[in-house]
C-alpha cells in the first residue's frame, strides 16, 4: 500500500487502506493509568492519520491528503483548512479535488461556504458534473433554489438528476 501511495499519493483506496490500518494501530503500545481516564482512541487515531496525510501532501502532484488534512483541521483552524483545500484544487484540475472539497463541506455543515468555495472553483466545476452537483445541492440544502437554477443552467450538460432535483426544489417553492 505505501509503494502504491508512493507513486500516487491520490490513489484513494490505497489511501483509504493504509488510514484504516493506521488507525487501528494508533493506540498500539498505550497503557492506561487504571487511575486517569481512558485516553481519547479517536484523538490518536486522527493524530495518526494526520502525520500520514502530511508526509503524502508533500509531493507537488498529491490533492487528496490535502483534502484529508483539512477535514481534520477544519474545526480547530478554519483557514488553514481552507488554505488546504484551496492549494488541492490548484494541485487537481480536472474537478475530482472540488468535488471532495465541497462535499466534505457540505458534510461538515458549511454548506453556504461550500456555495463560495464551489463557485470560487467554478470553472472546474463546470467540467466535471459530480462537482457541479455538489455546488448545486449546496445551495439546494441552504435554500437557494435560484442559484442553484443559474449554476444548473450554466453547465454544458447537466446530469438528468440534478435536473429533477433543481427542478423538485422550485417546485416546493412556488
Amino acid at each position: 500500500v505505501r509503494d502504491q501511495l508512493a507513486q500516487d499519493p491520490n490513489d484513494e483506496a490505497a489511501f483509504d487502506a493504509l488510514v484504516e490500518i493506521v488507525r487501528e494501530r494508533a493506540d498500539e503500545g498505550t497503557h492506561v493509568d487504571p487511575l486517569t481516564a481512558a485516553p481519547d482512541v479517536r484523538v490518536a487515531q486522527d493524530h495518526a492519520v494526520w502525520a500520514l496525510a502530511e508526509e503524502l501532501a508533500g509531493k507537488p502532484s498529491a490533492w487528496l491528503p490535502l483534502i484529508v488534512l483539512a477535514r481534520l483541521s477544519l474545526a480547530a483552524d478554519h483557514e488553514a483548512a481552507m488554505r488546504r483545500l484551496h492549494l488541492a484544487c490548484e494541485r487537481e484540475t480536472s474537478g475530482l479535488a472540488l468535488t471532495h472539497a465541497v462535499a466534505m463541506l457540505r458534510d461538515a455543515d458549511a454548506a453556504t461556504e461550500a456555495i463560495s468555495f464551489g463557485v470560487a472553483h467554478w470553472e472546474l466545476a463546470s467540467r466535471d458534473p459530480e462537482a457541479a452537483g455538489e455546488i448545486i445541492q449546496a445551495a439546494l440544502e441552504t435554500g437557494r433554489t435560484e442559484e442553484a437554477r443559474r449554476l444548473l443552467d450554466s453547465l454544458e450538460t447537466a446530469p438528468p438528476s440534478l435536473t429533477t432535483l433543481v427542478e423538485s426544489a422550485e417546485a416546493q417553492n412556488v
